[in-house]
């Protein structure tokens, strides 16, 4: 081989192994992009942490304040909010939120509440927690679905 086409064999050479560590960066890039269906342990929601929270914005809110029919529907719109806004603030990545709060008066009757939801159970959660004082019953639910 003459010295001129051994030079452009080497050349050949070396860009075809430059173009195969490209083409592998590539890859392995696209690998660490890929679609995730499920959130990871540490992303999943943490139900105690957002009953925790729900826990102290029903006792703040509440505990100082009688029955007051005009004003029960403004409080639990508040309660909803505040609610959504801390449990926000947790940054669980990727979840929607839906905030149930029931505000009624406490006069002895009993009450039972329920609801069902269709979700993926090993990827969305719930949390839940009550309050009553002497004349208020409250019920929170916050209900988070993994958005995919």
């Amino acid at each position: 081989m003459s010295g001129a086409t051994e030079l452009q064999a080497t050349h050949k050479t070396e860009q075809l192994q430059d173009d195969t560590i490209e083409n592998v960066d590539v890859a392995e890039a696209d690998s660490t992009q890929a679609y995730q269906i499920r959130p990871k342990l540490e992303e999943k929601f943490k139900p105690l942490s957002a009953k925790e929270v729900i826990h102290n914005v029903l006792f703040d809110h509440l505990s100082t304040k009688e029955y007051n029919k005009h004003e029960a529907q403004k409080w639990s719109k508040e309660i909803a909010d505040i609610i959504r806004d801390k449990i926000k603030k947790l940054d669980f990545k990727k979840y929607k939120y839906i905030i149930n709060v029931v505000l009624g008066t406490r006069n002895g009757a009993g009450m039972k509440m329920g609801t069902r939801c269709i979700w993926d159970a090993e990827a969305d959660s719930y949390a839940h927690d009550s309050f009553t004082n002497d004349t208020i019953f409250c019920v929170a639910a916050v209900y988070a679905v993994y958005h995919y």
